[in-house]
C-alpha cells in the first residue's frame, strides 16, 4: 500500500504517492472523493457527488481496484448510489450474517440521514435509516458493551448538533442515546474516541469551528474540547482550548511519553491576528495541562483536513495537512491560498514536530 493517498476534489483525481512523495499512480474519479474506507484489501471511495451544499441525491460508493494493466481504476458501476451528499462510508457486519454492511453519513444540507446499507448479497442492498436528519459527519464502529454486536458513535452537525450512541440490539435494530448536545451555532466539525484517563472507557475529543453559514464572525467557543466518560457513557467537559474556526483534532502520543497529545487544524482561523492557530500542537504535560505550539509555515495553506500515521516507517506518528485553496477568505481577503502547497507533511523527529 502506498504510504500517502491524496484526493484532489476539484480535479476529481486520487493520487497514490511513494515514500519520496512522488506520484506512483492516480485514479480519475467520476466525482469528488472525500473519504476512503479500507477493508479486506479493498478501497471503497465515498463520492460526495456535488461538493457545495445541496439536497440532491448525487453521491455514490464506488470501489477502486487494480485493473488488468496493474493500474488503479474506479469501478464503472457504483456499489450504491443516489446518496445525499455523503461524507463518510464505513464497513461493518452490523447484523452478524457474515456479509459486509455499510454505514453512510449523508450530510446533505437541509435533508440528510445516517443510514446503514444491509448487504443482501450479489451487490444488492437495503437502506435502513437510523436518524433522518442532515449533518451526519463522522461515525465510529465500536462495540462499547462487548456483546459482540457493533455499536455506532456518530457526530451530527448542521443545526441539531450532537454526538449520538447507537447501541446494536441485534437483527439490525438499534437503540439511540444522545450523549452530548451542542448549540446550533457551534459548527460541529469532528470528534474522536480516546481514553485520556486510562480507565478503559472511551472519552471524547470534539472540535467545533464551521464558520461558513449565517454568522461568519469569530466565536470564543470554537476550539478543542475533551469530555470524560463516567463509565456509563455520561460525559462531562474536562478541557477546552480556544481555536477560531477549529476543524479537526487528532489525539495521539506524538512524543512517546505515554500520554495523549493533540494536533488541531483550523479552516476559519483568525488569519489577520493569529494566523498560527491554523495549526496547533497541544503537548500533554499531565493533569490536562496542555502546552500549545505552532510553526511558522502554518499559514501557507487553509487546512481543511488532516491525518496522522507513520509515513516514513520510523515508528513515530507524522501528520499530513490538506489545503482547501478555494472559497471565501475570512479575515484575510487578499490571501491567495492556491499559491500554497496542496498538502504538507509534518515529520515527527522526536520530542517536537518539525
Amino acid at each position: 500500500m502506498h504510504p500517502l493517498i491524496i484526493s484532489d476534489v476539484f480535479k476529481r483525481n486520487i493520487y497514490f504517492l511513494n515514500k519520496r512523495f512522488e506520484i506512483a499512480d492516480s485514479v480519475k474519479c467520476s466525482g469528488p472523493t472525500v473519504d476512503i474506507d479500507f477493508s479486506n484489501n479493498r478501497m471503497l471511495a465515498c463520492n460526495i457527488g456535488v461538493l457545495n451544499p445541496n439536497n440532491g441525491k448525487y453521491g455514490k460508493g464506488q470501489f477502486i481496484r487494480v485493473n488488468s494493466l496493474g493500474k488503479m481504476a474506479e469501478d464503472t458501476t457504483a456499489l450504491f448510489d443516489k446518496l445525499r451528499r455523503p461524507v463518510q462510508i464505513v464497513s461493518a457486519d452490523l447484523n452478524n450474517d457474515g456479509k459486509e454492511d455499510y454505514i453512510v453519513c449523508e450530510f446533505g444540507n437541509l435533508i440528510g440521514a445516517l443510514s446503514w446499507m444491509e448487504n443482501l448479497g450479489n451487490n444488492k442492498f437495503t437502506r435502513h435509516v437510523l436518524r433522518a436528519a442532515p449533518g451526519a459527519i463522522k461515525a465510529y464502529v465500536n462495540d462499547y458493551n462487548h456483546d459482540g454486536a457493533p455499536d455506532l458513535w456518530v457526530l451530527f452537525a448542521q443545526g441539531e448538533e450532537g454526538i449520538f450512541l447507537f447501541t446494536n440490539k441485534g437483527h439490525g435494530n438499534f437503540d439511540t442515546k444522545e450523549v452530548l448536545r451542542f448549540p446550533s451555532v457551534y459548527g460541529s466539525s469532528y470528534f474522536e474516541l480516546d481514553d485520556f484517563n486510562h480507565d478503559g472507557h472511551p472519552d471524547i475529543v470534539y472540535t467545533c469551528g464551521d464558520n461558513a453559514d449565517y454568522s461568519p464572525v469569530l466565536k470564543p467557543y470554537h476550539g478543542v474540547y475533551i469530555f470524560l466518560n463516567d463509565g456509563s457513557n455520561n460525559f462531562q467537559q474536562k478541557y477546552f482550548f480556544p481555536i477560531d474556526g477549529c476543524y479537526k483534532a487528532i489525539a495521539r502520543d506524538y512524543d512517546g511519553d505515554g500520554d495523549l497529545d493533540i494536533a488541531a487544524i483550523s479552516f476559519f482561523a483568525d488569519y489577520e491576528h493569529q494566523p498560527q492557530e491554523s495549526f496547533v500542537y497541544l503537548e500533554n504535560n499531565g493533569n490536562f495541562d496542555f502546552q500549545p505550539y505552532s510553526f511558522p509555515d502554518a499559514s501557507q495553506g487553509r487546512w481543511l483536513t488532516m491525518d496522522a500515521g507513520d509515513i516514513d516507517g520510523d515508528g513515530r506518528i507524522d501528520l499530513v495537512l490538506g489545503n482547501f485553496s478555494l472559497g471565501s477568505n475570512p479575515g484575510k481577503p487578499n490571501m491567495n491560498w492556491a499559491k500554497g502547497p496542496p498538502f504538507i507533511v509534518l515529520k515527527n523527529t522526536g520530542k517536537q514536530l518539525k
